[in-house]
């Protein structure tokens, strides 16, 4: 049994047809606005990405290992240091210690910026040090390159944003 008399369609899209095509458009809008963010901003946010995994591995190795983490940063990169360990036990050993760099962990090392020079703005001011509290200082840090600037927030509990 026949449904539709031949030669008798109207021309046009079924509702189907129309969402499939908005679909599609909306897709490559997407595509095109995610593709529009400038190289700097990109390397930025990746800095900022891999400085928070650092962050992180600097609170944990702190808190295990009982010494405070300092963390360095210029415009060229950052670095961190801890107070270094007698290589041999004794309460003789009263000179100063070498400070360990983490020259040789892949986590902590010292890293350069992947598109120096870096601004820094640091809030509140002062230096960044991991310690072994499980409670640690907020802190907000704006790394800035050629007009394009991320910001890293630390709250109490420990936690790291990205905005």
């Amino acid at each position: 049994m026949r449904t539709s008399a031949r030669g008798n369609s109207e021309g046009g899209f079924t509702l189907i047809e129309m969402l499939v095509v908005v679909v599609i458009i909306a897709i490559a809008a997407s595509m095109v606005s995610l593709s529009v963010a400038s190289s700097s901003d990109r390397t930025l946010r990746a800095d900022a990405e891999r400085l928070v995994d650092a962050f992180s591995v600097a609170q944990s190795e702190a808190r295990s290992d009982g010494r405070t983490i300092r963390w360095y940063a210029d415009e060229q990169g950052w670095s961190f240091e801890r107070q270094g360990r007698s290589e041999r036990l004794s309460a003789q050993d009263d000179g100063p210690l070498k400070p360990d760099r983490f020259d040789d962990d892949q986590s902590l090392r010292p890293q350069t910026w992947g598109s120096p020079p870096v601004a820094l703005q640091l809030s509140p001011n002062r230096p960044v040090v991991f310690g072994t509290e499980w409670i640690a200082d907020p802190i907000i840090l704006e790394l800035s390159i050629k007009g394009d600037t991320v910001r890293i927030e630390r709250d109490a509990a420990g936690g790291y944003a990205i905005n």
